[in-house]
């Protein structure tokens, strides 16, 4: 059995939401580290808490692996003297030389090292290349030089390598490591002796430490629906929540608290904002889905009677400046908070969100999306929305009930913010969604068209984010986003809009814009639906203007397409189009030139045949195109599709011509497989 190496990166507390990323960063950067070494293992294995960062390595053998290289001496033609200097500086010989393109080639195998004495190597290499979102240099007093960057200080490095402790000193943090580590920081702080993995999990845990991320995120999701269930009600799941919560806490303690009854009249969606936001505590609700007057929460050392009423305190401060400001924003119409947008920038080059408001207009057809439109970005000016910004469209729906508007429109405005993610769901109505897209489209057009677009993973208007959410509304909306006009009008019509409040865009903004949703389209299909980035490509290249796809058949093609991949028959349609794409190349045939030709082989009028039963019917059937691109196959093995008489020359060509356009408009340009 091979030997086992813990490291441990003990530090200050690291930020609850960089916690489940750093899990898998960590396994990828410590196994390039041992790669760049040519160190031998089995697996990599990451565990994360509050205040440490530990990997485990299973099977690292004793001795890095030896590799083979191959190095380059003189030519052929070279000098005895020099050929023989190359084999005594490589301790090789006459019979180890190889010959390729008139070079001498010999090799050598690379020294190999004791793994224990590059390990302090390994975790100085860790620690500056683990990519942390955000992290801090901190001061070294014994070297009067800052720290490597890493994601908090760094107090105390634990390495334990077969069983016994790993001496080095980490110079870039200033630590000599150890073994030994720390548990609960009021539980249990005092140190603690490792030996190994097993050792220190079950040493760890009886210190008040749960090492396990997901172990102890769902212990957390037991325990808060066990107390729940204890009062007769449910847990208001939020996974971002708990993701935060477990990163919070060493060893979790679930407690339900009290919301004090006045604060009750609050709208749900400000109670639970204002709890998980400022206070990270969990909605409670009765069986019906209303919220209840209770709240869960996560603390990380045992609550006392006082601690709980502190709790409650803070959420009572919490809830009481919510009411005062929902009670000022009552008292002013959503039609007043909208005429003050003109002192709301949009972008500095882009004028304010008023202007933003008179664009959308120009491009909607109903008094209902004028209205919607009026309204929908008034919630920017009131006190809740300062308090809370994660309520922005949330309460401009409630306030827009409140003033009796009609059902529908205060969907739209409370939805017209969706989908905010690749995971979020569209507006549930027609009309959100239509706003959704005047206000997403407004800010692709303005945005790329004045030349800011997205560079490497920086993204700061969040552009990318932006057209994906365009791509899913016009792959998923109910009902027609773009109605009766082109992807093409709404564009120029908010270009124009633009030049008529002074602000010139690219002259090929119409093409920038199309393009970039093009590429989100892509990544919409192949990240998110799981569907080959090949049969994505044919789909795309299938349209005459791949820019200007229509995208709700788009979809629905990639997915059909992606599972007649796997159908048996596929690979002779995928042959014969192929085939007959590159027989035709650019020729363009007339079907009036095709008039009273007649096939004399029987090759031909196979495919003849076939063609004219694929396409009879509306519906074209996978098993009919199998049977004509069986007879394209034939026929083009045994016929001379350039025959030299032209009739029957511009015949096959118009065969050929119009399987491929069957199979392209049915399947996909098949030649991207």
């Amino acid at each position: 059995m091979y030997e086992e190496l813990l490291l441990e990166l003990f530090s200050e507390e690291i930020p609850a939401r960089l916690q489940r990323k750093a899990l898998v960063d960590a396994v990828t950067t410590f196994s390039d580290v041992m790669e760049n070494y040519n160190a031998v293992y089995d697996e990599v294995k990451s565990f994360v808490s509050p205040r440490r960062l530990t990997l485990l390595v299973r099977g690292l053998q004793p001795r890095t692996k030896s590799l083979v290289e191959r190095k380059r001496g003189p030519s052929v033609s070279a000098a005895e003297k020099a050929v023989d200097g190359f084999l005594r500086s490589n301790d090789k010989t006459m019979d180890d030389l190889l010959k390729i393109d008139n070079y001498y080639y010999v090799d050598v195998e690379t020294q190999t090292f004791e793994t224990r004495d590059l390990i302090g190597d390994m975790i100085t290499d860790f620690i500056t290349s683990m990519p942390w979102q955000k992290s801090m240099r901190w001061y070294l007093e014994d070297q009067g030089t800052l720290s490597a960057f890493w994601v908090r200080p760094i107090r105390s490095i634990l390495c334990v390598y077969d069983g016994t402790p790993v001496d080095v000193y980490v110079k870039s943090v200033g630590i000599r490591t150890c073994a030994h580590t720390y548990g609960h920081r009021f539980l249990a702080p005092g140190a603690i002796d490792i030996s190994d993995f097993e050792c220190y999990k079950e040493k760890l845990e009886a210190a008040h430490v749960i090492l396990d991320y997901e172990k102890k995120r769902n212990y957390i999701d037991m325990e808060m629906t066990k107390k729940a269930a204890g009062f007769g009600l449910h847990v208001r799941y939020d996974d971002g929540l708990l993701d935060e919560v477990a990163g919070l806490v060493e060893y979790p303690f679930v407690h339900v608290g009290v919301i004090d009854e006045r604060f009750m009249q609050l709208p749900s969606e400000v109670l639970s904002t204002s709890m998980k936001i400022h206070q990270k505590y969990f909605t409670m609700t009765y069986p019906d889905s209303v919220i209840a007057p209770f709240y869960g929460v996560v603390t990380n050392v045992p609550a006392t009677e006082v601690m709980s009423e502190g709790l409650n305190r803070v959420l009572r401060a919490r809830l009481s400046d919510a009411a005062f400001f929902y009670k000022e924003d009552l008292d002013v119409t959503l039609e007043a908070f909208a005429q003050r947008l003109s002192n709301v920038v949009f972008h500095e080059k882009l004028g304010s969100m008023a202007q933003k408001i008179d664009r959308m207009m120009s491009i909607a057809n109903t008094k209902d999306e004028h209205r919607a439109i009026a309204l929908c970005k008034a919630d920017l000016l009131t006190q809740m929305v300062g308090e809370f910004p994660e309520l922005q469209g949330t309460i401009g729906g409630i306030y827009a009930h409140v003033q009796d508007e009609s059902a529908e429109l205060c969907t739209a405005i409370r939805e017209h913010y969706k989908p905010a993610n690749a995971s979020d769901s569209v507006p549930s109505t027609l009309l959100g969604s239509r706003i959704s897209f005047f206000d997403k489209i407004d800010n692709l057009v303005g945005l790329l068209g004045i030349g800011i677009k997205p560079t490497g993973s920086k993204d700061p208007f969040a552009l990318r984010r932006t057209a994906l959410a365009v791509v899913k509304l016009l792959c998923e909306s109910d009902g027609s986003i773009l109605d009766s006009e082109t992807l093409s009008w709404y564009i120029d019509t908010l270009t124009t809009a633009y030049l008529d409040q002074g602000v010139p865009l690219d002259a090929d903004t119409d093409e920038i814009v199309k393009e970039f949703l093009v590429e989100r389209f892509k990544t919409f299909a192949i990240d998110g639906l799981e569907i080959g980035a090949d049969v994505v490509n044919a789909v795309v290249n299938s349209f005459e203007d791949p820019f200007s796809l229509d995208y709700r058949v788009a979809i629905e093609k990639a997915k059909r397409m992606n599972n007649i991949t796997t159908l048996d028959g596929f690979d002779t349609v995928r042959t014969a189009y192929k085939r007959a794409a590159g027989i035709i190349g650019d020729v363009h045939v007339d079907p009036l030139q095709v008039r009273d030709v007649q096939f004399h082989d029987s090759y031909m009028m196979k495919v003849s045949d076939t063609m004219q039963v694929l396409c009879s019917g509306a519906d074209v059937a996978f098993s009919r195109i199998i049977e004509a691109s069986a007879a394209i196959l034939e026929a083009c093995d045994n016929v001379l599709m350039n025959d030299p008489d032209p009739k029957v020359r511009i015949a096959n060509m118009y065969l050929l011509s119009k399987f491929v356009c069957v199979v392209r408009n049915e399947i996909g340009d098949l030649t991207y497989m």
